[in-house]
């Protein structure tokens, strides 16, 4: 009988198949690592929220007045005032007057009135006079100016101005002292007791004559008075306060909606620096992530040619190992 013996040496199947086996794992291990999941979250950009700044606003401050040019004649002036559009209670006004001459004439008077309503009833709150008791020539100018002080009490309304002239007309009439008969028989007529008119015997004699007086002459003192507005007096109305309050009331609410306006700008910009870094930390990550990504999509690729190449190293070993034992079983069926 012949026993025969094999060395490990005598097998050098025994390390490739080791080897594919160690393969193999180490194929299968690399392909059940999980890809990490993409990292999706978009992180907007926001932007500002700016803190907004107290509206400060004074119901009283206006704008300066315009200046108003209103003309007015009577029946020998022209007179042109310049006073401002409008004005507020408490206030002092200037109203300014140039009067002109049309023609030539001997004027009593010309004065200039500024009326108010005060408490509902037209009040003077200002006066000049002009000229007075003077011959004027046609293009004379003369300047006057008025300076007004509104008073608190003063309603709400346009102040008026009126400018009266008064001068003196002349006139004449004739007074007669009626028909009378002019008759040279003075003694030879009588009065016919019958009739008013006397009975004259010679009446072929006699004419009625006419005794006139001497004209008489009188003045008649005559005048002309224009009206005009001036100055819209800005008083309080009970609208108006009413208004005021409410506008008090806005502004109250409007200063707490600011407040917390301005907290909540200011929690804004600290949130929005936070969203920044994270923004930041996020781009970073995003870097890394596409980094690695294109290192795990290689080592897929190798594992894949790894694993083919493992399955064909085990066709190969696995082909030689059943033609090795092809080989052995022949001397044996020799043997026998």
């Amino acid at each position: 009988m012949r026993v025969t013996r094999t060395r490990p040496t005598d097998r050098p199947w025994v390390p490739l198949v080791a080897a594919a086996v160690l393969l193999s794992l180490l194929a299968i291990q690399s392909v059940q690592i999980l890809t990490p999941s993409a990292v999706n979250a978009i992180y907007p950009n926001y932007g500002s929220f700016p803190a907004v700044q107290p509206f400060v606003e004074t119901l009283n401050q206006t704008a300066p007045p315009s200046q108003t040019v209103t003309t007015v004649s009577t029946d020998h002036f022209t007179i042109q005032f310049t006073f401002p559009e409008s004005a507020d209670p408490g206030k002092t006004i200037t109203i300014s007057a140039v009067t002109t001459a049309k023609s030539s004439k001997q004027v009593n008077s010309l004065s200039i009135e500024v009326l108010a309503y005060v408490n509902k009833q037209l009040a003077k709150v200002a006066t000049t006079t002009v000229l007075t008791d003077r011959y004027v020539y046609s293009g004379n100018t003369w300047q006057t100016t008025l300076t007004v002080t509104i008073l608190q009490s003063i309603d709400r309304s346009m102040m008026i101005g009126t400018v009266t002239e008064r001068w003196e007309e002349p006139s004449s009439y004739y007074q007669s002292y009626g028909y009378w008969p002019y008759y040279p028989d003075y003694p030879n007529y009588y009065p016919y007791n019958y009739t008013d008119w006397p009975y004259y015997p010679n009446h072929l004699n006699y004419y009625l004559y006419n005794y006139p007086y001497e004209p008489s002459y009188v003045t008649v003192e005559k005048s002309s008075q224009q009206t005009i507005p001036l100055t819209y007096v800005l008083a309080t109305t009970p609208e108006y306060e009413q208004l005021s309050a409410q506008h008090k009331q806005l502004q109250q609410e409007y200063d707490s909606l600011l407040a917390k306006h301005n907290d909540l700008s200011s929690k804004y910009e600290s949130l929005r620096s936070d969203h920044d870094q994270l923004a930041a930390k996020y781009n970073q990550l995003g870097v890394e992530y596409e980094a690695a990504s294109t290192e795990l999509n290689n080592f897929r690729i190798y594992t894949y040619v790894l694993i083919v190449v493992t399955v064909a190293l085990a066709g190969v070993v696995a082909f030689l190992l059943f033609q090795r034992a092809q080989v052995s079983e022949r001397p044996k069926k020799q043997d026998r």
